[in-house]
């Protein structure tokens, strides 16, 4: 709350529960803040941080993210290596190609459990779907039917 009585006192922040200042901080009428901050100077992607210093054409490499994630970048270069990989006759000796082999195996099997769960949660939404609204459900399950390849 602002002091009213005496206009110098007052203060146009309102209370906000701003850590690490403690449960309710409203800053002095004579503090300064300095709000140049530049919106989004850099950005991040998980624990990576592209910005000016790390790397020569951030807004490329945002493009390219914003088209291909890293994870469908790396998975692409995983895919066509163990390609390569699995075509030379001794590849199983070497320890490096068998581990990329089978982290390969690894990623695959964790897509497989995700679309699963996945299809769990549609099963979940169309049998809710059933209940609730009949036509949609119909709709619905008769796309499925199409895809499916099921014409009943």
């Amino acid at each position: 709350m602002t002091n009213t009585s005496n206009p110098s006192s007052t203060s146009a922040w309102p209370t906000w529960p701003l850590w690490p200042f403690g449960p309710l901080y409203r800053p002095a009428a004579t503090t300064s803040f300095d709000f140049d901050q530049p919106i989004n100077p850099g950005w991040t992607f998980g624990n990576l941080i592209v910005n000016d210093q790390n790397s020569s054409a951030p807004d490329t490499e945002r493009d390219i993210v914003a088209a291909d994630s890293y994870g469908r970048q790396l998975g692409r270069v995983i895919d066509a290596l163990v390609e390569l990989i699995e075509e030379r006759p001794n590849w199983k000796q070497q320890p490096a190609l068998k581990e990329l082999v089978a982290l390969h195996a690894k990623i695959e099997q964790i897509k497989l459990k995700s679309a699963g769960r996945r299809l769990d949660r549609i099963a979940a939404d169309l049998a809710e779907l059933r209940k609730s609204d009949k036509s949609e459900y119909q709709r619905v399950a008769q796309k499925l039917r199409e895809v499916m390849g099921d014409k009943d």
